[in-house]
């Protein structure tokens, strides 16, 4: 009788530690799953080298483009009472075109500040439409979003938003040709002016 009382005790003794060590496993696995998740999420952002705003309605002509911290060109203008339908030409950091439409990335808008009563935004997928609410000023960013969670925007508050006039100016588009020749250099000469800037490019071109 004390021999298989030993017996069926050293027995359970195994099992339990047995389960132990499965339940030690099973948190092991949990841990890194939980892990690679997280380097999932971390690695979520778009690397961008290159956004251009279009117009779709003009040949897909380009409005603006981000140089840096800033934008260059601009500012974009919208009629009053009427919209705009733009598009964006978007390049990853190897150079390489993004289609939007084939990545799942949706173009949106947001507005800098205050101008929820001069223009509004209706994104489309690849492109979006600006409408222009009431005559006046304004700046805004744009964003790539993909599941509802915004993996690039342009320069915002911080930096140098786009400028966007609604009103019956017409619409000055980027000369690609002539516009090689912009270099860094000439970013000293709008720092201190804020939206004056897109002046000083407009006379050269």
């Amino acid at each position: 009788m004390t021999a298989n009382k030993r017996s069926t005790s050293r027995r359970t003794l195994l099992a339990s530690s047995g389960s132990l060590a499965l339940l030690g496993f099973a948190g092991c696995l949990s841990d890194d799953d939980d892990g690679d998740n997280g380097s999932d999420d971390n690695g979520s952002d778009l690397e961008v080298e290159a956004f251009q705003l279009l117009d779709r309605d003009h040949d897909e002509d380009v409005i603006a483009y981000v140089h840096g911290d800033h934008w260059d060109h601009g500012p974009l203008v919208v009629p009053e009472g009427d919209n705009v339908s733009l598009g964006a030409r978007v390049e990853d950091e190897d150079g390489e075109e993004i289609d939007l439409e084939e990545a799942g990335l949706d173009l949106e808008g947001e507005l800098v500040g205050d101008g929820d009563d001069i223009v509004s935004f209706e994104s489309h997928g690849d492109h979006i439409h600006v409408e222009g609410e009431e005559e006046g000023f304004t700046d805004v960013v744009f964003q790539l979003v993909e599941d509802d969670e915004v993996v690039y925007e342009t320069p915002g508050d911080d930096e140098r938003p786009l400028e966007v006039e609604v009103g019956d100016e017409d619409q000055e588009y980027v000369d690609e040709d002539d516009d090689h020749g912009h270099d860094h250099d000439d970013d000293h000469d709008h720092d201190d002016d804020g939206h004056d800037h897109d002046d000083g490019h407009d006379d050269d071109h």
